[in-house]
């Protein structure tokens, strides 16, 4: 029996949105997040993705962002061929 393979996530902050609520820290398991610091234009010290590695995909984050400054995307390890590669490939 092969294992299964472990799904990867990439968590991104758009910091040009984030007000600094910090709902994705309180409601993350995993710590992905944490607060970077560093203010915005607008005048927030917004969050950032600390450790991306530890992101499960479970979508709380993104779900309780009121402010749409959260994209969860999962990571294929063999994404699937552009349809140039494919029209390439039949020659």
């Amino acid at each position: 029996m092969s294992e299964a393979k472990k799904k990867s996530f990439n968590p991104e902050v758009n910091s040009a949105l984030c007000k600094e609520c910090g709902y994705c820290c309180e409601v993350c398991e995993e710590s992905v997040f944490e607060n970077s610091g560093v203010f915005n234009k607008a005048g927030y010290r917004y969050i950032i993705t600390k450790h991306a590695e530890n992101c499960t995909g479970c979508m709380k984050c993104f779900l309780i962002c009121p402010d749409f400054a959260i994209l969860v995307s999962q990571v294929h390890e063999n994404p699937a061929p552009s349809v140039d590669t494919i029209r390439a490939e039949a020659g």
